[in-house]
């Protein structure tokens, strides 16, 4: 209906990356706000709150998320905190260790570390609470563990220990200045299979062994064994089977404890700082990479933590024993911010778009996006007949410094301020007031919320103006008090003309087969009057329509139903018609057989099918509907599903559903039945070794 329009598209990554984006990603999905995974705050455990327990002393996760716990009196208890059920597995009071002891788990067994108890080191069967393995020495050494974790590509067991240990003058048991500490790798079996040492695990000043429980935490991944001490806030860090390591200092302010490492080997430590001196809820888990560089704070948290694990699901848990409550911390989806702002944004600024005829008049722009709730999308544009202009004291090309990296967004945005139109806010379809010029530049924010961000599938900016208004008499268009608000007014019922224009000049796409899917394709099922569209599924169906203009010329035919069943059955179907099997009947002896199976009517023919590809009753029912509709005129045609089992007067076919083997001893299994009528036996002749005796084949000897 109106005159004809062009426009510039943008709707795939290559039209977006002409320009410059800030905090963008520009995907085959469209335009959107940068986000990553960031660990927020999924359920809190309050562990006063469980009947029956005594005040928990030490934590830990199995790999599927259960925590299991241990109280004061060395009582341990397994929970699942998704379906709040708890089951116990040592009763308290036992010898084996004490309430101080330190506890770490595997999916089946479960550890425990205590240098204060005869048993220094012991593995239990998750399941029955039996000992599988024990140590209280190792290389002639006493085993005085200060740490413990359990996991690790290879489910080991790792314990921090001192290997120069003497006593001191109260007769404690003390680690020298200088004295070294290793980390100990055990075997499921009970072997230590690595050994990790390190300068950085020298202590500066003598300590006890008291004193140093709790000082160091320890943490395993794959290949990767990192130690915490939180006394001089140093991490160690060790790599491969080569057991290089490297260490690094937490340079923030505070006090830590607790390190756990990821699935993608980044290091997390906790803040170990009490409410009164510490800051309170500025305490945040700290995240490193394994190389020691800083990443960032996990806003997601603040609080104390006291230990710090990871399941295999990379969820994060936090223990405190002071508060008395495990944190299960989760990733979710999070916008990022823009760095100039600190806001969850993005802006992209156009290269030039250029109608190369000066003076254009630019018309609208259409959307195509999705805006959630608390997200906003705004538009602002300039159009100029040229391409440079002063900006801050200097002529230069706009593009060249609009998508710039030089330049910062924030020098661009001051920059061009005054060049850019009022923004358009969520625009579907808006028109482009005053913009006139060869080229037009667009600037695109993206307002988006801590968890969602708008996305932009696709924007069109179409030229020149084009409006219902020319219709009108000449006396409309002469008012320009009224006519602009009666252009836009107007412009609602273009748009509807042009969606409408748009989708008729596409129709024709609605009728290929391999280009639409679900309602449409049943849609163009029904031009051909298919029956139980549903059976046939979408790969059938298509290529039925595809072939449907020779099926159709074949319809009657031998040929065309051979066709019909197998685009549907997949396999070649068997039809046996009267002429075939004629001359058998004039035989006496067959005759009878031949009636029986196939009868007597010389206008029937039999479809045969093996019973695989005719499984349900709908399955038969299409199949006998197609047979009906594409039979030839006065005939009769009858579905036969062949069996698989063989009567030498019935369907036999050789290489079909029979097959001839030698025979085999009797062996009942999963793929086999003894029906109601089998005999075991010849009458008369149990018992006998003669002619129905063969040895390894019906026949053994114990």
């Amino acid at each position: 209906m109106q005159d004809t329009q062009s426009f510039f598209s943008f709707n795939k990554p290559l039209d977006w990356e002409q320009g410059c984006a800030a905090n963008m990603d520009m995907s085959t999905k469209g335009l959107s706000i940068r986000s990553t995974e960031k660990y927020g705050v999924y359920r809190i455990v309050r562990l006063d709150e469980l009947e029956g327990m005594e005040s928990i002393s030490d934590a830990s996760v199995t790999p599927s998320g259960k925590l299991l716990l241990m109280d004061d009196h060395a009582g341990v208890w397994v929970y699942d905190d998704e379906n709040q059920h708890r089951e116990p597995l040592f009763r308290q009071g036992h010898p084996l260790f004490s309430g101080s002891a330190m506890l770490a788990s595997l999916s089946d067994v479960w550890v425990t570390a205590d240098p204060n108890s005869e048993r220094r080191l012991g593995v239990y069967a998750m399941s029955n609470g039996q000992t599988l393995w024990a140590a209280s020495e190792w290389n002639g050494l006493e085993l005085l563990p200060l740490s413990l974790y359990a996991g690790g590509k290879l489910r080991s067991v790792y314990t921090l220990v001192p290997i120069t240990i003497t006593v001191g003058m109260n007769g404690n048991l003390e680690v020298p200045a200088g004295g070294q500490l290793v980390v100990l790798e055990w075997s499921e079996a009970g072997e230590t299979i690595q050994v990790y040492e390190h300068e950085s695990l020298r202590l500066e000043e003598a300590a006890s062994i008291e004193e140093l429980r709790g000082r160091f935490s320890l943490s395993a991944y794959d290949e990767t064994v990192a130690v915490l001490d939180s006394h001089r806030k140093g991490v160690t860090v060790f790599f491969g089977a080569d057991r290089s390591a490297m260490s690094f200092t937490v340079d923030q302010e505070g006090s830590f404890a607790g390190i756990s490492i990821d699935t993608n080997h980044n290091l997390y430590i906790g803040s170990s700082g009490a409410d009164w001196h510490e800051g309170g809820n500025e305490r945040f888990i700290l995240k490193y990479r394994g190389n020691g560089e800083f990443v960032e704070k996990v806003s997601g948290f603040r609080g104390r933590a006291e230990k710090l694990l990871h399941d295999s699901r990379n969820r994060m848990y936090v223990f405190d024993r002071f508060s008395g409550q495990i944190t299960r911390l989760e990733l979710q989806a999070r916008t990022m911010t823009l760095a100039e702002t600190g806001l969850p944004q993005g802006v992209y600024f156009s290269a030039e778009l250029d109608t190369t005829e000066t003076e254009t008049i630019w018309h609208k722009i259409r959307l195509d996006a999705d805006i959630p709730e608390e997200t906003q999308i705004r538009i602002s544009y300039f159009a100029s007949d040229r391409k440079e202009g002063l900006l801050d004291g200097q002529f230069v090309d706009y593009t060249d410094f609009l998508t710039s990296e030089e330049v910062s967004i924030r020098d661009k945005l001051r920059a061009t301020g005054h060049l850019w139109s009022e923004p358009i806010v969520n625009p579907q379809d808006a028109l482009l007031m005053k913009a006139q010029g060869q080229y037009l530049w667009l600037k695109i924010e993206l307002l988006g919320s801590g968890q969602k961000s708008p996305l932009i599938r696709k924007l069109r900016v179409y030229f020149p103006r084009t409006s219902l208004l020319t219709y009108l008499p000449a006396i409309y268009q002469q008012d320009e008090e009224h006519s602009p608000f009666l252009e836009r007014f107007l412009a609602l019922f273009g748009t509807f003309f042009d969606d409408m224009e748009d989708r008729i000049e596409r129709i024709s796409a609605n009728f290929d087969a391999d280009a639409v899917s679900g309602p449409y394709l049943e849609w163009l099922g029904r031009w051909l009057a298919i029956s139980d569209r549903d059976s046939w599924g979408e790969v059938k169906l298509r290529q039925l329509i595809r072939e449907a203009p020779t099926l159709y010329k074949l319809r009657g035919t031998r040929e065309g139903l051979i066709r019909m069943l197998r685009i549907y059955t997949g396999t070649e179907p068997f039809l046996l018609e009267y002429f075939q099997f004629k001359q058998m009947q004039e035989t006496s002896e067959l005759r009878r057989l031949f009636e029986q199976l196939y009868g007597d009517n010389p206008y029937c023919f039999c479809v045969m099918l093996p019973p695989e590809y005719v499984r349900t009753d709908q399955q038969r029912m299409t199949i006998e509907s197609i047979i009906e509709d594409g039979k030839p005129a006065y005939t009769d045609g009858k579905l036969i599903v062949l069996q698989p089992w063989m009567y030498a007067d019935m369907h036999t076919y050789l290489g079909i559903n029979t097959y001839l083997s030698e025979p085999t001893l009797l062996t009942l299994d999963e793929r086999s039945s003894m029906p109601y009528n089998t005999v075991l036996i010849d009458v008369d002749r149990d018992k006998r070794m003669d002619i129905h005796t063969r040895l390894e084949l019906d026949s053994e000897l114990d």
